[in-house]
């Protein structure tokens, strides 16, 4: 792989012999960038979004001890025009990008480039683009769960995702007059290639989600009444949601601030 950026927190010489173990080469620290530190308010390409604006928001990130010594592979393949394939390597606290997925990614991100534009900029779906939005206000830390109320380190959202293996899409479906489509998003829990299909898909309309957004309706009770649909593998689902919860709990509750 090639196309390494570094951020480097302690000293870049650490991520220099980390990449070099693995035949990457590597570019200039993180912390002598002079690029985007925010999302931008106008759209950008996606190799320039993975590769100036997400390490500049990870580089505003305040990390504890437990924190920087999490080591992650995250792969992101965006489909279409001006898409393409990186792996985002997180170790002792830096972030290694390097150009094309790499098959030992623990999680990865798929989308089509129209889907995660419209999530950044065109404020579609609500119920992601909420988020995005948070970010652009706050930064990236507002998406990290807050300590528990008793000190101490953050619950770790990733324990117990070595476990699961497959492709879980979820798929908000658009109202008839909505000429946009379907908006999808697919995550690869587990290392190896991406599978042709998702093992498991979670489905919901447009109105459904935004009433899940502001409260008016439960994810349980949208399940139970078919508003939300769950096909293929309800066991890895399940187990994936078993996760989030024991990680909201460790939290406090939830991740919200």
């Amino acid at each position: 792989m090639a196309d390494v950026r570094v951020s480097s927190r302690a000293g870049p010489f650490e991520a220099k012999a980390f990449f070099r173990e693995r035949g990457s080469t590597c570019r200039r620290p993180l912390g002598v960038m002079t690029s985007m530190s925010a999302i931008p308010a106008q759209p950008v390409s996606p190799r320039v979004f993975v590769e100036d604006v997400v390490p500049a928001l990870f580089a505003a990130v305040e990390l504890d001890e437990a924190e920087a010594a999490t080591e992650l592979r995250l792969g992101v393949v965006l489909l279409g025009d001006e898409g393409g394939e990186w792996a985002l390597h997180f170790v002792d606290g830096e972030l290694g990008i390097a150009s094309g997925r790499d098959e030992r990614c623990e999680l990865t991100l798929v989308q089509t480039v129209r889907d995660w534009r419209s999530a950044i900029w065109e404020g579609r779906p609500a119920l992601i683009a909420e988020g995005v939005a948070l970010v652009r206000e706050e930064g990236a830390q507002a998406l990290q769960p807050p300590r528990p109320a008793g000190g101490g380190p953050r619950p770790d959202p990733l324990k117990g995702i070595s476990d699961l293996r497959g492709l879980i899409e979820l798929r908000i479906e658009a109202e008839e007059d909505d000429a946009q489509g379907d908006w999808c998003l697919g995550v690869l829990v587990g290392e190896g290639a991406l599978p042709e299909s998702p093992q498991a898909t979670i489905r919901l309309g447009m109105p459904e989600a935004e009433a899940i957004r502001v409260g008016d309706l439960h994810p349980l009770e949208a399940l139970i009444s078919g508003q939300l649909q769950l096909e293929g593998d309800l066991g890895l689902i399940l187990q994936l949601q078993a996760i989030a919860m024991t990680a909201a709990s460790a939290a406090g509750g939830g991740f919200s601030r």
